[in-house]
């Protein structure tokens, strides 16, 4: 209750005296006819919004909905009314105006009371909040800005505020005096710890390069509030059939370690794949860091996170790379069908990781087939000829306007309909994508599928890895060198790079080739895409064995194509020696299938396979495909293997 004198004027604003006004039952605060009023005003608000605009309204919905996890009609209920009211303060309309300012334009000189009227101005400056409950007193929220530590007041104009001190909460807030009001109400995500919720939005916000996460929360609030409830993660530790307490303890410790590094999504993969593990091999654990270091390491092979050596991770662990390296080759076998599930789910058909036993054969598979086997058989020093017009108009079109992040984000869910769809659909897709982003890289790979040869192939492998370079900017390029496949929006560029280096390579042009995959491993060493394979292969064929040796001491790998490969080396620079035969002892205890194939006895099948495991006949054939021409050059190899 405000004291004021009953025949002073009323500090409403209306010119009558306190007992004629506000005061004339002498009952409520001003404030309290504000509160009711402002909550009538927001109704006002929103009807204005639907009467005026409804048809804009849901249009964007919709749009939104193809991105959101809705799986009930109450979510669906939930979803749309929060985004009426973001879309109404938040967003432009065709003519650049938000719905706030013409409501304030249409209304505000029809208020009668100046005060309600200098409130309802300021709503302009409306802000969206995401911070931790510091006190609540009736309906009165007292909280802490989670990106500022400013603290601030709001007031629930609902009856009951359901949210508990200390915990996180999230909302949209309109300015009321010296305090807030919410629109509609704060929103808590109980249990959700709010340290981990702010991390989530700010490596949103950085992965998303937006100025600042106020900004990022402010222009992507429905995406942030669908996906907060999965930043704590789905998967219940204390909920599985975990064979033996020691499991459920490594469980614990992976995600007591790794709930502030890795992504949600991640986390849960990490614990699904360990309790897939246990299932199937119990191991005896005396060091349970081991495991979770093991876990780490091959999560970072497989997924968009940041990218560690053993080394790094023994370190961080205060374990042996050497027992890193073990139970990795361990899950890695156990988990094999797992692996390949999820690696086709986040990268599709294209891509090629980092996997001694799951690996995805390292050839590109160009989708003219014919032209690339025409041109596998051509002299290296055939001319490359002239393109039709029609793929230098699609190479030639401009991609330098600027695209606004709605249309970003449809392009790249076409893009993943595309990775999803096969023949005309797939290109009406990537096609649709280009249309609304013209730096969709991944749409130009996607229509190099379907030209009639590599020129025109190549062309546009060109054109999407300007595209690529335009889209991320010099300056990142400098500052993410070295760790550039740990970040999502690298993918597309790497992708068509490694197509064009593999377009340029069949058809004769090596040394262009080899520049290509020089470049990909300076950007990114962990050589997720199996980059070093096709290079030291570039290297052969140039005679730059000095460069051939580097790569196979760089990548020192115990797998068979480094062993056969360290014996080609010795082979073409001195010959049949002792050491030739101790590489050969090694090279066929890792994998007996390979020779046969190198002397002919056995014949490769029309296309490799696509997956292959450790010393399997199918890791053999993908060796070969490699290599066999390399192997061939080498004279009297036949009467040399002969009875060995």
């Amino acid at each position: 209750m405000e004291k004021i004198n009953r025949n002073e004027p009323c500090p409403c604003g209306s010119g009558k005296k306190y007992k004629k006004c506000c005061g004339a039952n002498d009952a409520i605060s001003i404030t309290e006819v504000l509160v009711n009023e402002i909550e009538e005003l927001q109704k006002q608000f929103l009807h204005f919004a639907y009467y005026h605009f409804g048809h804009e309204i849901a249009e964007d919905f919709e749009l939104l909905e193809q991105m959101l996890d809705i799986e009930t009609d109450q979510e669906r209920e939930f979803y749309e009314m929060i985004h009426s009211v973001w879309f109404s303060l938040f967003e432009e309309l065709d003519d650049g105006e938000r719905i706030i300012e013409k409501f304030i334009r249409a209304e505000a000189g029809k208020m009668k009371r100046p005060k309600l009227r200098h409130i309802l101005q300021t709503w302009t400056d409306a802000r969206t909040i995401a911070g931790k409950v510091l006190s609540v007193d009736n309906n009165t929220l007292t909280f802490e800005d989670g990106f500022t530590s400013e603290q601030l007041e709001a007031i629930n104009l609902t009856d009951f505020i359901q949210v508990k001190e200390g915990s996180f909460f999230t909302g949209i807030l309109l300015p009321f005096e010296h305090q807030y009001v919410f629109f509609p109400a704060p929103l808590e995500l109980e249990g959700l710890k709010p340290e981990l919720a702010i991390s989530y939005i700010e490596d949103c916000s950085f992965e998303e390069e937006y100025d600042t996460p106020q900004e990022y929360l402010t222009n992507q609030f429905m995406l942030v509030l669908s996906e907060l409830p999965m930043v704590g993660g789905l998967v219940e530790v204390d909920q599985m059939d975990w064979p033996a307490p020691i499991y459920k303890e490594v469980a614990d410790l992976f995600k007591d370690k790794l709930q502030m590094q890795l992504p949600p999504q991640v986390l849960d993969t990490g614990l699904i794949l360990w309790h897939h593990f246990c299932q199937k091999k119990q191991k005896r654990i005396q060091n349970p860091k081991i495991y979770v270091a093991a876990l780490h390491y091959l999560l970072a092979m497989v997924a968009p996170i940041e990218q560690f050596t053993q080394k790094d991770l023994a370190k961080q662990y205060g374990v042996s790379a050497g027992s890193i390296s073990s139970v990795v080759s361990d899950l890695e076998f156990e988990l094999a069908a797992e692996l390949a599930e999820l690696i086709g789910i986040l990268y599709g058909e294209d891509d090629t990781i980092e996997t001694p036993l799951v690996q995805i054969a390292p050839v590109i598979e160009f989708p003219a087939n014919k032209a690339a086997q025409d041109a596998k058989k051509t002299d290296s020093t055939s001319t490359v000829k002239t393109l039709p017009s029609a793929a230098e108009k699609r190479a030639k079109k401009n991609t330098s306007r600027k695209v606004s992040k709605r249309d970003e984000e449809r392009a790249r869910n076409l893009i993943y309909d595309a990775f999803q769809s096969d023949g005309k659909q797939r290109y009406k897709f990537a096609e649709e994508a280009l249309k609304l982003n013209p730096n969709c890289v991944d749409a130009y790979v996607i229509l190099a599928e379907k030209t009639k040869s590599l020129e025109e192939a190549i062309l546009l492998y060109e054109k999407g890895i300007q595209a690529g370079e335009q889209d991320l900017g010099k300056n990142f390029f400098k500052e993410n060198k070295g760790y550039f496949w740990g970040l999502l929006e690298t993918r597309p560029f790497m992708r068509a790079k490694l197509h064009y280096a593999e377009a340029l390579s069949v058809l004769g042009k090596i040394a262009e080739a080899a520049r290509q995959y020089e470049e990909l491993l300076e950007l990114n060493p962990m050589d997720n895409q199996g980059v070093r394979f096709s290079l030291f292969v570039a290297y052969m064929d140039l005679g730059e064995f000095k460069k051939a040796h580097g790569i196979l001491e760089e990548y020192e790998e115990t797998t068979a194509q480094n062993l056969y490969n360290r014996l080609l080396l010795e082979l073409c620079e001195h010959g049949f020696t002792a050491k030739a035969e101790m590489l050969l002892k090694g090279a066929k205890k890792e994998n007996k299938f390979v020779l046969p194939y190198l002397t002919g006895k056995k014949r490769l099948p029309a296309y490799p396979p696509d997956f292959y495991g450790v010393g399997d006949e199918n890791e053999a054939i993908v060796y070969a495909d490699m290599h066999l021409h390399l192997w061939k050059k080498v004279d009297g190899l036949e009467k040399w293997l002969k009875g060995k």
